[in-house]
């Protein structure tokens, strides 16, 4: 004891004989635990900003100091400034406190020495260590607390590499430092407003190897962020992530952050050991990494600032300083280890004063990022009007300290709102003098300062309006006494025709041009509405049809005569008035000439009328319908009433029209024009086949497919024999081969006939082997191969076992023939007559 007192004594001289200054400057420029980093230029990447320094490292920041009595009385303000609190805040203040009730009494110092005496002493007596049931020797103490005393669940904060203890008796700095050196940088923040880096995107490098536990209110239940920095000037951003995924067990945060890069390590939904017993529970952990230059560190803080607040806003915590009273949801390393414990460094201050900045201003900073992205944006479609002149304009939701009052200038005339947004709970829309939520905006404001009503668009047609006499024209659709363009009253009766229409709330507003100028009126200041369009139809008139001289119902009418029925008009041109559809019919596809009169669209059968080609193709006559003079034609419009004598007869066809889901087609017949329906022709399909066929007693040999004028009959000498058919064509859904005496589609032809008509099969050349085989004595050989009695050549009974020389094999069907020399003659033989 003696020999402790006197080193106390000799402390005490020590420090009564140095320049109060060289504390000063040391807290001010950087901290004890930063100086230490910098004179080790090649160390090795340390996270200081976590809690796995080594423990040489915090003896080495032990020598660095306060006295013990200087300790306590810091101890005694930080515990006044806590008691000091309101009533109700009191409770909040102890939270941290009251977790560290187990393991930690109000004299900290004393239980860790008194735990460590009596540890001392069983080992000197030579007992046995106690453990407990999860492994931890009791009297274990980290940072002040006996973590034998915890549970498995409280346990997984503490990192593995300091269950066997960590001797730390390291005094932090009680205060931010006395000066900074902004003189020599720029504003931090104003740099980063004036020059707008851009914000590095987020890079998602999980480490499976990092263990995974929960925050102490389960998973993604995080509490805030604590803002470390590494203290380690000489490393990068590679070589702090490579270190700490090398020493995880003593350390891990969430993510790593400079001037070019924001790499999440670690998902921010589980806890890391980052911050100490405490903080590791509650907070999300993000490590800045040092820069050499201001314009990097400034972009890294902009980078660092960014983040924060997006986590902050991930979980929806707001952006609250716990610096000065241990709660809130932005932590600094020293406002855990100065309010919770588990931890006694105090970053990042020191790394921040370097360059003239300072926690306050990185609040800020933070604060209108959070802003930014926890402001809810939306599309939408109104239109509004400001309330008063004194309603309030804000440039920018993420600084609502700014702002304009909207004065008599920007009142009494209607806005476009195309986006709104939700700060908090309130709902603010941007205003804008054009339909646009990027052009002509004049700022955003408060919803409760505007009126505002939904604004959509019905259509775009064009109808015919005349101005009634009342109401006023504005330049915009519920436009306020600034937008008028017309006092409609010197108007009335004048024609005004539409181009779009819009709804705003349940009113109905018309834009259209009027007196050469294009302006907005309620439809309530007009009347007779029509709209008039160009249409193209084909129709015929229904019976009791009355044909109009104008498209009104009060206009002059007559009854359609008996003539104008049953035949076909061109419609070219509709108007709809008061409800009700007109159509102007015509005998010539015009809207001026040949015009007949107005119909009602009722006393009308109509179809759509559309060109499709002018493509000349030939066409042939099936034989059935009827032509007309114009499509889809009338009685009235008959050029012939029966094609049944042109079957099969070419048509010329020059123009192709579709009325409704039906195709016609104009054309010549035999030299003369006319309109026929698809169904009264077919086209004829050409293709090469190889087959042969034998006659049936019923077919007819024609001249042309489809065409029976001039043919021939099959029981005048055609059957019992075998043809050669090398062509085919598809006519009207039929199928005709071509028969010829010669395998070829020229040579030896003798007519078409009708499929259904001849009995056939394929026919194939197999080999053209010669081969010698015997004939058996039974069946006949003919000249063709499935010959007819009138391909006869012999009956083979006289020729049993004769020799056959084949010099051609054949299949016709699934039959195979030979052709070959049979007493001095080519014939063909069935294989079954072979061997």
């Amino acid at each position: 004891m003696k020999k402790v007192i006197s080193l106390i004594v000799v402390l005490m001289v020590c420090f009564s004989i140095m320049p109060v200054g060289v504390f000063a400057q040391e807290h001010d420029v950087q901290n004890i635990e930063d100086d230490i980093s910098h004179s080790n230029t090649n160390a090795a990447p340390q996270e200081i900003g976590t809690e796995d320094l080594s423990i040489a490292k915090e003896t080495e920041k032990e020598s660095a100091a306060a006295s013990s009595a200087q300790l306590d009385n810091e101890s005694e303000s930080v515990g006044k400034e806590e008691t000091d609190l309101p009533a109700e805040e009191e409770k909040e203040s102890e939270e941290g406190q009251a977790e560290q009730s187990e393991v930690q009494t109000d004299t900290p110092d004393t239980e860790e020495d008194s735990t460590k005496q009596e540890s001392a002493v069983k080992e000197q007596e030579g007992e046995e260590p106690q453990y407990n049931e999860l492994g931890i020797k009791e009297g274990t103490m980290v940072y002040g607390i006996d973590i034998s005393k915890l549970s498995a669940e409280e346990l997984q904060y503490i990192p593995l590499e300091w269950r066997d203890g960590v001797d730390e008796s390291e005094v932090q700095s009680s205060s931010d430092p006395r000066f900074s050196i902004r003189a020599s940088y720029p504003d931090v923040n104003d740099w980063i407003k004036k020059n707008t880096p851009s914000t590095s995107s987020i890079k998602y490098e999980y480490k499976s190897q990092f263990p995974k536990f929960n925050y102490r209110n389960g998973r993604g239940a995080v509490e805030g962020v604590v803002a470390h920095e590494t203290a380690n000037p000489n490393s990068t951003i590679r070589g702090e992530i490579n270190y700490m995924t090398q020493n995880y067990n003593n350390a891990f945060v969430h993510a790593f952050v400079d001037h070019g890069n924001i790499i999440e390590i670690h998902p921010t939904d589980y806890a890391a050991w980052g911050g100490g017993y405490y903080a590791n529970q509650r907070f999300v952990h993000v490590e800045l990494v040092r820069e050499d230059n201001f314009e990097d560190f400034a972009k890294s803080i902009n980078n660092y600032a960014d983040y924060i607040a997006y986590v902050l806003a991930k979980y929806n915590l707001g952006v609250t300083s716990a610096e000065a009273n241990g709660r809130g949801s932005l932590w600094s390393h020293k406002a855990v280890s100065n309010f919770l414990g588990g931890t006694t460094h105090v970053d990042p201050h020191g790394y921040f004063a370097q360059y003239g900045y300072n926690w306050s201003e990185f609040v800020t900073l933070v604060t209108e990022k959070y802003n930014q992205k926890a402001i809810k944006y939306s599309n939408t479609s109104k239109l509004g009007h400001i309330r008063t002149t004194g309603a309030r304009i804000y440039p920018n939701l993420s600084n609502l300290s700014s702002s304009t009052q909207a004065g008599s200038t920007k009142t009494d005339q209607v806005y476009y709102i195309k986006k709104q947004a939700n700060v908090s709970g309130t709902t603010y829309y941007l205003l804008s003098t054009q339909p646009s939520a990027s052009s002509g905006t004049i700022g955003w404001m408060k919803a409760s300062d505007v009126k505002v009503y939904d604004h959509k668009t019905v259509n775009h047609d064009q109808y015919m309006y005349t101005i009634a006499g009342v109401g006023k024209a504005y330049n915009k659709a519920w436009g306020g006494s600034k937008n008028q363009v017309y006092d409609l009253a010197s108007m009335k009766g004048q024609i005004f025709t539409s181009n779009l229409t819009e709804t705003v709330g349940n009113n109905t507003w018309i834009r259209g041009t009027l007196k050469g100028k294009e302006v907005w009126v309620h439809s309530s200041f007009v009347t007779d509405k029509r709209k008039e369009s160009n249409t193209s139809k084909l129709g015929h008139l229904r019976s009791g049809a009355k044909i109009y001289t104008e498209a009104k119902n009060t206009a002059k009418y007559r009854n359609a005569a008996s003539n104008e029925y049953n035949q076909v008009y061109y419609i070219k041109k509709q108007i709809e008035r008061d409800g009700q559809l007109f159509y102007l019919i015509s005998y010539a596809p015009s809207r001026t000439e040949g015009v007949v009169g107005w119909v009602k669209a009722e006393q009308l059968q109509t179809h759509d009328h559309k060109g499709v080609n002018k493509t000349a193709q030939t066409l042939y006559l099936t034989g059935s319908g009827k032509s007309y003079n114009k499509a889809w034609g009338g009685s009235r419009n008959l050029v012939s009433s029966s094609l049944s004598a042109s079957r099969g007869k070419a048509f010329y066809v020059n123009l192709t029209e579709k009325v409704g889901n039906n195709i016609w087609y104009r054309g010549t017949l035999d030299g003369k024009q006319m309109w026929l329906h698809s169904a009264y022709l077919s086209t004829k399909e050409e293709s090469k086949t190889s087959r042969l066929g034998h006659l049936r007693a019923e077919a007819l040999i024609l001249t042309s497919p489809g065409i029976t004028t001039g043919a021939k009959k099959a029981t005048n000498g055609y059957t019992n024999q075998v043809y050669y058919i090398k062509k085919q064509l598809v006519f009207d859904k039929k199928t005709y081969y071509l028969i010829s005496s010669k395998p070829s589609s020229t040579n030896g032809t003798i007519g078409w006939v009708e499929a259904a008509q001849i009995k056939t099969y394929s026919h194939v050349t197999v080999d053209k082997t010669r081969k010698n085989l015997h004939v058996l004595g039974t069946g006949s050989a003919y000249a063709k191969a499935w010959g007819g009695s009138k391909d006869l050549v012999y009956d083979l009974s006289s020729y049993a076992g004769k020799e056959f020389q084949v010099n051609l094999t054949e299949k016709v069907g699934n039959n195979t023939w030979y052709r070959g020399m049979l007493a001095g003659k080519e014939v063909w033989i069935h294989s079954a007559y072979l061997k």
